[in-house]
Formats: structure tokens, C-alpha cells, sequence
């Protein structure tokens, strides 16, 4: 472990013992760190993960408790890099005004001349049916685009700024 992480660990050591990290290695999350709260409810797991053919990582995270993710939410997780485009055709309509607003163009036919996926987060039990969001960078814009999902559909847009 470097210095600057082991650092980073001791600065951000919860004194009060209300709060916990732990690393674990997974086959396909590779590292995963669990933030472990006394309310259970407000315990999540971190991970990154790469699309296809970039060595970006993307940021994920999901609700859970010290178990780890289910097969489901690996599932789900899957089938969202395998196929970026299908995810952002469905947030494309709700994208369009902000990004005319932000960016004072017109949206490129290639969302990926503008957008670069930053992070998502998993639906509770893997299943798009539930609450979930995802977040693109937004280059020509120069702010962060989420969307928020909710019965399988795209249903707002926060822009950071």
C-alpha cells in the first residue's frame, strides 16, 4: 500500500467506530471497497470497472452489506458495459435540452464525441425495475450529466452546475 493511501486511511479513520472500510479482491470487480456504516442501510460497496476497449475507469457503486454484490448486480453491471449505447439512447431525449443549454450547441449525432461515461450506480437486486443512476462527463459542456432511472426508464437530468 503506498503512503499517500495509507494516509489517506488514517486521516479518514472514523474515531467514533460508527464507520468502516474493507478491501476485498473479486473476480470480476477486482478491488472492491465496502463503507461500512452501524445503520446497515447506509452501507455501499465501490468499484471500478473499464468499457470495452478504454482504460477510463468508470466508478461504481452499489448498496449493500459486508456479503458483497450478488450475482444479479454483477449481472446487471455486465450488461450496462456490454452495451453503453443502449443506456445512453434511453437518457439521449433527456439530455438534449441541457446540453444545447450547457454546451451552446447542438448534441452530435455521436453521443461519445461529447459524453464520457463517469459512473453509475446498481439497482438494488440487479434489477433495472429499481432506482438507479448513471453520470456522464460532458466535455463540451465542461459539467457532469446524471441521469436517474426509475422503473427501467430515464425519468430526470441533474447537471452540476
Amino acid at each position: 500500500m503506498g503512503l499517500l493511501r495509507m494516509l489517506g486511511k488514517a486521516l479518514s479513520f472514523d474515531l467514533t467506530g460508527r464507520s468502516w472500510t474493507r478491501e476485498v479482491e473479486h473476480p470480476y470487480f477486482t478491488n472492491l471497497v465496502f463503507f461500512g456504516f452501524k445503520d446497515i442501510k447506509s452501507s455501499y460497496w465501490e468499484a471500478e470497472l473499464f468499457l470495452p476497449g478504454s482504460n477510463a475507469p468508470i466508478g461504481v457503486s452499489m448498496e449493500g452489506c459486508e456479503a458483497g454484490p450478488t450475482a444479479e448486480e454483477e449481472a446487471f453491471c455486465r450488461r450496462l458495459l456490454a452495451d453503453p449505447d443502449s443506456v445512453f439512447s434511453m437518457c439521449r431525449e433527456l439530455f438534449e435540452p441541457e446540453f444545447q443549454k450547457w454546451a451552446k450547441s447542438p448534441m452530435p449525432q455521436n453521443w461519445r464525441d461529447a459524453f464520457r461515461v463517469d459512473g453509475f450506480s446498481v439497482p438494488q437486486k440487479g434489477s433495472d425495475l429499481n432506482s438507479w443512476d448513471i453520470c456522464y462527463f460532458v466535455e463540451p459542456a465542461g459539467h457532469y450529466f446524471t441521469a436517474a432511472f426509475v422503473g427501467g426508464k430515464a425519468v430526470s437530468v441533474l447537471v452540476d452546475g
